[in-house]
């Protein structure tokens, strides 16, 4: 009796089907501390040599402008160097899923440099107000108020309300005036700067005020007024504007803030693709230097 056979096709088994998250937290945090210490290197090294552009006499110090300049491109380069570093870390001791394909491996490898990326930035900024980082601020404001200090020994008035009262109340051999005077005086002066204008009742009070104290003229002490309230109003502006340029300068330095840390997403992304690339290929780094 015949028996027939009949063909038994064999299905491939599947993969079996990943379980749990697909985040590795250890190459994470490898490569996020790996990241904030780079920066926390650099940012220290940069901080030394911008303390270096720096000096106490404006002739032998570096203008703002080129500071500026090269502070954007350190930041930027830092901020690409070690979220680099960071993202290939973490993309090449990351175990890839037998379930993925490439292409799938390649978007969890770049998932895995933008979580580095945040979790970097996050420990950068906890490290900023206590550790090297913040040292390096700290000599950076130093520096600023050393130079400030230089400036005003140098004989920069550091209160243009007392210089104006002293222009306003100098006597030559009279009775000084007095200290109630003088704060009477200050008021209304302040109170004309509040307002934009000096009051004529005010002027024309003051100046006979200061004519029978001083033993001047009448006109030579409202030119005194004169003077000292044009001095405030010169300085207010210089305030002013003083302002407003830390003001721009606060708005460039958060938008390149911003702008250096997605340039450092996108890096981290990348890098941790090319470390998984290299992890699948099993590439030896040496060879990208020709050495073996």
């Amino acid at each position: 009796m015949a028996i027939e056979t009949t063909d038994i096709i064999v299905a491939p088994a599947e993969p079996a089907a990943h379980s749990g998250s697909y985040l590795e937290w250890s190459a994470i945090l490898g490569g996020a501390v790996l990241s904030a210490a780079i920066t926390t290197l650099l940012a220290t090294f940069g901080s030394a040599i911008g303390l270096s552009l720096v000096s106490v006499e404006p002739s032998r110090s570096t203008g703002l402008t080129a500071l500026a300049i090269a502070g954007a491109l350190w930041v930027l380069w830092v901020t690409v160097m070690a979220s680099g570093a960071g993202g290939y870390l973490a993309g090449r001791m990351r175990r890839p899923a037998a379930d993925a394909s490439m292409h799938e491996r390649h978007v969890r490898d770049g998932a895995h440099g933008l979580v580095v990326w945040a979790v970097g930035a996050l420990l950068v900024a906890g490290l900023a107000a206590s550790s090297a980082v913040g040292l390096a601020k700290t000599a950076a404001m130093g520096a600023a108020a050393a130079t400030s200090a230089a400036g005003t020994a140098l004989g920069q008035q550091p209160d243009p309300l007392a210089s104006a009262l002293d222009t306003l109340t100098r006597t030559s051999g009279t009775e000084p005036v007095s200290q109630g005077q003088r704060e009477e005086a200050s008021r209304i002066l302040l109170r004309s700067l509040a307002s934009g204008q000096l009051d004529q009742a005010d002027r024309s009070y003051i100046a006979s005020r200061m004519a029978t104290r001083m033993s001047i003229a009448q006109p030579e002490a409202e030119k005194r007024i004169d003077d000292a309230f044009a001095r405030l109003n010169q300085a207010k502006e210089t305030a002013k504007q003083a302002a407003e340029r830390t003001r721009k300068m606060g708005v460039l330095s958060a938008f390149l803030t911003a702008a250096a840390l997605l340039v450092g997403a996108a890096a981290a992304w990348m890098a941790a693709q090319l470390g998984g690339k290299h992890r699948d290929e099993e590439l030896d780094l040496t060879t990208l230097w020709g050495t073996r």
